[in-house]
């Protein structure tokens, strides 16, 4: 029996050592993204750590706990090598996960969960956010920790892979005791619940929160969710009750601010990558980042406080072109017989007789966009295989310059009005850019700024040619970002400031009196498409989620998704409250009264229609 014992807690010593290995790589990965904990919290964090750490093993250890009781009445070599080759597997599989998570977490400030295992079926997308040395370097780190704890458990775990020779009864009685002792590991202990994620909450600092919390578990207990709880998941009040508090927001008179000249100007979206209010110094930003983009603004009407959605550019191209909210846990536009349910701008448009063009120097492929952009009904989509080999970067694409080039000698071939849409990409990591910038440190922050002031040069130059076209006087620009940035704040992945984003319509089309004007509205990028289509006369009733920016009577809100909770922003209050366990992670100011019933029945709201599309 004791040898039994023996074998299960070199089991559980082994893989408490390989947990706490990655927590604390995990720590002092983001210790100096955050600055908000020191290493003096590391101890805590490893401590709080370890009861899902016991439970995430009590799970390993099923398949192993079986082989072992099986070997025990039927010594085999054979079944003796299933074991060191499932172990070699799951130290492994377990290694790419926690390495994953690390940034998973830089990009997201989420722990690695359903959403972003489904990224995995595009590698590309992943690389492309790395240098070649980063991933390199980082396969190569990984191949020697999988090496090492291999090795490691070769020493500690198979050598203890013996039968026990003893009688029968005693042999069968210390299977029985191994047995529930992996139950007991599994669900944490003795208590009448199961452990959830609350055991390792010990601090208001949320990060803290995450690095306690043992990844591998949490992914486990999120793909359960998803599959158990599918139809059902953020269902917080009656359907009829949530659709109430809903509707009640969007129920308004029409009072419109008419800022263009004319109802059938050509419009032209830019989108802009990773563009976070922090380098618009209009905004709040840093000065110096975005000089062309100030000019503008005094040419232009700026949006002060505009969010985005979500935190990544598949969920922005939807939001934007389809006025549908990003959502927790799913992209829709990985879904095209969703997405085909959806409706678009520029299919909205081409039915008034605009022609419709796309523009992006990246890969198509990425999050079925090239499926999305198809059923926006778009004429013409330029991407990445349409450049040179020497105007595309190291990474993602073609640089910025040249996509804006190319759009700008289309639009003076094209049929009018047209409607057309274009992405940048050379301020999305790693920050490749070109030319040299006034910005020359290597740190992620200065090569953020670097990528972002070069994206700014490009579009300056665009709008000094554009202002020169006979099409320019009847165009209305609509520049937007796709979603913030950490940089160069060091924004908390759960503050608002960090979905802060600057939204400005300019163009010859806008009527001079406007020109310099200030809107203060708390909205949403979703909100473009009402927006766009009431300035130009047209029906906005298929757009149900989007809320017209330029009405003097809308409810002003903005709604950010996140995976684990839910951010909230009005004119006077901003939060962020999380699912489980049912808590404020963000709240200024912190005497505001925030209305969660709203925000989660908002988000009640959105997933039932995103699984009815």
């Amino acid at each position: 029996m004791f040898q039994t014992l023996k074998t299960g807690l070199r089991f559980t010593i082994f893989w408490m050592l390989f947990f706490s290995f990655f927590r604390v790589v995990f720590f002092f990965f983001i210790l100096n993204d955050t600055g908000t904990f020191s290493a003096h919290d590391l101890p805590s964090a490893l401590l709080n750590g370890l009861c899902l750490d016991i439970s995430a093993t009590g799970y390993l250890m099923v398949i192993p706990v079986v082989l072992y009781c099986l070997f025990q009445f039927f010594p085999s070599a054979v079944i003796k090598n299933i074991f060191r080759g499932y172990n070699f597997l799951l130290i492994t599989v377990c290694s790419i996960l926690l390495s994953s998570n690390l940034f998973v977490y830089r990009s997201w400030g989420t722990l690695i969960n359903f959403r972003a295992l489904s990224f995995i079926s595009d590698p590309s997308a992943i690389t492309a956010s790395v240098s070649n040395f980063e991933l390199f370097g980082s396969l190569s780190i990984l191949a020697v920790i999988i090496f090492i704890f291999y090795r490691l458990s070769e020493k500690m775990i198979t050598p203890a892979f013996v039968t026990n020779r003893t009688k029968t009864v005693r042999m069968i009685f210390s299977v029985i005791v191994l047995l529930a002792i992996n139950v007991i590991m599994i669900r944490g202990g003795l208590q009448m619940l199961p452990v959830n994620e609350s055991i390792a909450t010990f601090s208001s600092n949320q990060q803290l929160n995450h690095i306690a919390i043992n990844p591998v578990w949490h992914l486990g207990h999120n793909l359960n969710q998803v599959k158990s709880e599918q139809g059902k998941m953020f269902q917080f009040y009656d359907n009829q009750f949530a659709e109430n508090k809903v509707n009640a927001l969007y129920e308004t008179s029409e009072n419109l601010i008419e800022v263009v000249k004319n109802n059938r100007p050509n419009v032209i979206i830019i989108m802009i990558e990773s563009y976070t209010a922090d380098v618009i110094a209009s905004l709040g930003g840093v000065k110096g980042v975005a000089p062309n983009f100030e000019k503008l603004i005094h040419d232009g009407v700026l949006f002060r406080r505009v969010f985005s959605s979500g935190a990544r550019t598949d969920q922005a191209f939807v939001s934007v072109l389809s006025g549908f909210p990003a959502q927790p846990d799913k992209s829709v536009m990985r879904y095209p017989d969703k997405t085909a349910h959806l409706p678009s701008l520029s299919n909205d448009l081409k039915k008034q007789g605009y022609f419709t063009s796309f523009y992006y120097g990246g890969d198509l492929d990425f999050s079925n966009l090239n499926s999305y952009l198809n059923n926006c009904g778009f004429q013409k989509i330029i991407s990445k295989s349409d450049f040179k080999k020497s105007q595309l970067g190291a990474k993602w694409g073609a640089h910025d310059e040249y996509v804006l080039n190319r759009q700008l000698n289309d639009l003076n071939a094209m049929k009018q009005p047209f409607f057309s849409m274009l992405m940048t990409l050379s301020s999305h990591e790693p920050f490749d850019v070109p030319v040299q910038t006034p910005f020359k440190g290597k740190s992620l922050n200065e090569k953020y700024k670097a990528s972002a002031w070069y994206t700014d040069q490009c579009i300056g130059k665009y709008f000094e040619e554009a202002k020169k076209q006979p099409w320019y006087a009847n165009t209305l620009y609509v520049i937007v970002a796709d979603h913030g940035c950490r940089e160069p704040k060091g924004r908390s992945y759960y503050s608002h400031h960090i979905r802060h984003i600057p939204l400005l319509i300019t163009g010859g089309a806008l009527k001079d009196i406007y020109r310099g004007t200030v809107v203060d509205y708390t909205g949403s990028q979703h909100d473009i498409a009402a927006t766009l289509l009431r300035q130009l006369q047209l029906n906005d009733s298929a757009f149900v989620w989007s809320n017209n920016l330029l009405n003097r009577n809308r409810h002003n809100f903005a709604y950010l998704c996140m995976d684990d909770a839910i951010g909230w922003v009005t004119d006077s209050c901003s939060f962020v409250y999380e699912f489980e366990p049912q808590k404020f992670i963000y709240k200024r100011p912190y005497t505001a009264i925030p209305d969660t019933v709203t925000a989660k029945s908002y988000v009640q709201q959105l997933y039932q229609h995103f699984l009815k599309l």
